[in-house]
């Protein structure tokens, strides 16, 4: 029993989600409660003359009439679930609205219980927003206003009377504190969550990216001495049997090689648990080296590289991110030549940032396009189909994602679309 009684408090969180409709339920079982507590105010009201017997009828019909409408709400929440933040406020304005008819009958704002009031100045700015929080905090005002202009004061409270003209400002001035303190407070936790919620994001992707680095290293580890064994021993019965030139012994041998290069390109995998470590990047920054490198190594390389002007700051693994981008442009500069050249280009706005690599070949195949996101997915002819694999899975981990297209006028367009560090870049101009 006393379980149930508490449930009535959770938070409006706790069972329809963050939503206005869980705010409203939570709403209903608090105003149960506190019909239950002005019913058994009764007796005691009538006690200390804050109630005289005559006004009784009309107090417990305003009870009776909240009652009624908390049921009805009752069941239309349990029909449906769609409520507004404007049919919340009038909720809300219901209560208020009672409670003050209910002051008025039992004292006015001289009544012990008008704080009941600030309580709900309270609960109007946590639960509303804008607008309608604004709104209703001026519609508490004017119950105040209300209780203090027309209440009736009985004899019990009639030589406690303290002048209008201190009273009101004083309550207008706590229930002003009450709503601009919860507001502050609403808006506080709600930026805490967020960001509780954000770093919760960047540790579930840096978790997935070593999971994948950890499967990398260990099929490399568990496969590579088998392999090495298997080619040795094919190696040396070709040798054996006088089996050199053998088609079916070629075959098999490239078969093998084929395997030891899978393998030594997940075991160079920047994938590594030790390689993932995310920070604030210029991701401009990092392609252009990636463009600068290759053309060192081979200054005829057939490459353009843009970029428009401004920081691209992405929260990325830079070593990881690095290795994605020079698969990728690898893979453009297999379908490029000098006269129609592969093209990357970094574009950056204040809510993402993006990156083209563009070639000229024939667009991409059908099969590729369809299982992006697989391993081994390859229709080259000496391709492993890893590079396209890990650019996507670490794009997708850190919150992006990998778009694969064709251009106009032919080639094939890939598409990193990362979502821009705004809070960070920001914090950083700053300093």
């Amino acid at each position: 029993m006393k379980i149930r009684l508490l449930a009535l408090l959770d938070p409006p969180v706790s069972r329809l989600g963050d939503s206005d409709a869980a705010k409203l339920a939570w709403v209903v079982r608090l105003r149960w409660i506190a019909l239950v507590a002005q019913g058994l105010s009764i007796l005691p009201a009538l006690r200390f003359d804050l109630l005289e017997p005559a006004r009784i009828p009309v107090f417990l019909g305003v009870v009776v009439a909240l009652a009624a409408l908390n049921a009805l709400t009752w069941a239309r929440l349990r029909r449906k679930s769609d409520v507004s933040q404007l049919e919340l406020g009038a909720q809300l304005f219901a209560d208020i609205a009672a409670l003050s008819a209910l002051l008025g009958l039992s004292g006015g704002a001289w009544n012990p219980l008008v704080p009941l009031l600030f309580f709900h100045a309270g609960l109007g700015a946590l639960l509303l927003e804008g607008r309608v929080s604004l709104g209703f905090f001026w519609s508490l005002v004017a119950c105040l206003a209300f209780v203090q202009a027309f209440g009736h004061v009985p004899p019990g409270l009639a030589a406690t009377r303290v002048s209008p003209a201190v009273l009101f400002p004083a309550q207008f001035l706590v229930a002003g504190v009450f709503w601009l303190f919860t507001t502050w407070l609403s808006h506080t936790l709600a930026a805490l969550q967020a960001h509780v919620h954000a770093r919760r994001q960047e540790q579930g992707r840096i978790d997935r990216l070593r999971a994948v680095g950890a499967l990398a290293a260990g099929l490399s580890h568990e496969f590579a001495t088998p392999l090495n064994t298997a080619m040795l021993k094919i190696q040396r019965l070709g040798r054996k049997l006088d089996l050199e030139g053998d088609p079916a012994l070629e075959e098999a041998t490239d078969a093998l090689a084929r395997c030891e290069e899978i393998l030594r390109q997940m075991a160079g995998s920047q994938l590594r648990p030790d390689a993932l470590r995310l920070e604030v990047e210029d991701v401009g920054d990092l392609v252009e080296k990636v463009c600068a490198g290759l053309r060192a190594e081979d200054p005829q390389v057939p490459l353009r590289f843009r970029r428009e002007r401004g920081r691209a700051l992405v929260l990325v693994p830079a070593v990881a991110f690095t290795q994605a981008v020079l698969n990728l442009v690898d893979n453009a500069l297999e379908e490029s030549s000098p006269e129609a050249p592969a093209e990357v280009a970094v574009r950056a706005t204040p809510e993402r940032v993006d990156i083209e690599v563009r070639d000229s070949g024939p667009g991409w195949p059908d099969v590729v396009r369809t299982h992006l996101g697989e391993p081994f997915v390859t229709t080259r002819r000496n391709g492993v189909g890893l590079g396209l694999y890990f650019a996507y899975t670490l794009v997708e981990t850190i919150g992006g994602r990998l778009e694969l297209d064709d251009a106009e006028g032919g080639g094939a367009v890939a598409r990193l679309v990362l979502p821009a560090a705004r809070q960070r870049a920001g914090a950083e101009a700053r300093a």
